[in-house]
């Protein structure tokens, strides 16, 4: 019995051992070029030497920055609003929708936590359907918020529908949709801090009547819409919002989705990978070189400096 202890146990030992032998950091990983100055219109050769399982790159060039690859924040940026929107039935009722901003919003989605907050209406800067019925979404164009953005307080967005003259003609229908809230950071490419209506970034908080409210369409990410369907002629007058998350407007998404691909496990390691510079600068090349499992990863990071002069 003593034996088949001492067996086991060895064999456990063993068994640790390789696992943590299994993954290890490509640290023969390395990127060099032969010159560090170029000149316009000049492909960057990178010498790769190593055999790391997976290499991404990321050029150092506006949208293509390893520092900026998740989240970060800049009181630089122009804050953009953009959707679109259509309407149908109701043709000839004045627009009975709004579109409104909160900095100071509570985030209690009851009618008395939204009476409770400051919104202006932004209505008059969009570009919304005319008083003609319509199954074609209208664009509302780059809506400059930075004049309503707060540092440090989140930005909410809502869109109010209101019924009128009930009594007499059938209301219009609204249907919201591709919401675009980006942050345009001067040097940089536009950052989105919301690229469309998704799931759960909004919430129906209702007024008054109950024939008709908000609905929220959760098809496909780019498919997403806000639709109030159209009060019939006679029914009891309606106030409808549908309000926002709170977005922080002054930190944004960043460049990870922009990150190219050198290698997958897949694929052999290049010898060299090149990339074109389309303006002069000195910019940080990054690379990274990825070890990784089910369950672990390692990963070295390489920095080459470029100059376009």
């Amino acid at each position: 019995m003593k034996k088949t202890i001492f067996a086991l146990s060895a064999l456990s030992l063993l068994l640790t051992a390789c696992s943590e032998k299994e993954i290890q950091a490509p640290t023969d990983f390395e990127v060099a070029v032969k010159t560090a100055k170029y000149n316009p219109g000049d492909s960057v050769q990178f010498n790769i030497s190593g055999d790391p399982d997976n290499i991404t790159f990321y050029s150092g060039e506006p949208g293509h920055e390893y520092d900026k690859r998740d989240f970060f924040s800049s009181d630089e940026g122009t804050l953009t609003l953009q959707f679109n929107s259509q309407t149908r039935a109701g043709a000839t009722l004045p627009r009975n929708i709004s579109v409104l901003i909160s900095t100071d919003f509570n985030g209690e989605y009851t009618e008395e936590g939204v009476k409770a907050a400051q919104w202006t209406d932004i209505t008059s800067r969009a570009v919304m359907p005319a008083n003609t019925a319509s199954n074609a979404d209208v664009v509302s164009g780059e809506i400059n918020l930075d004049d309503l953005k707060v540092k440090g307080k989140p930005m909410y967005v809502a869109f109010r529908y209101v019924s009128e003259n009930a009594a007499g003609t059938a209301q219009r229908y609204w249907n919201m949709g591709r919401m675009f809230l980006t942050n345009k950071v001067p040097g940089n490419v536009d950052f989105d801090i919301t690229s469309t209506i998704e799931k759960g970034y909004f919430k129906v908080v209702e007024f008054q009547g109950e024939d008709n409210k908000w609905t929220i369409n959760t098809g496909t990410a780019s498919s997403h819409r806000l639709v109030h369907t159209a009060n019939a002629i006679n029914t009891q007058p309606d106030d409808d919002w549908v309000v926002s998350r709170g977005f922080n407007v002054f930190q944004t998404f960043g460049h990870k989705k922009n990150a190219v691909n050198v290698k997958s496990i897949t694929g052999g390691t290049p010898a060299t990978f090149s990339w074109l510079y389309s303006a002069p600068g000195t910019y940080k090349a990054t690379f990274i070189a990825l070890n990784a499992d089910s369950d672990t990863q390692k990963e070295v990071i390489k920095e080459v400096w470029v100059t376009i002069e």
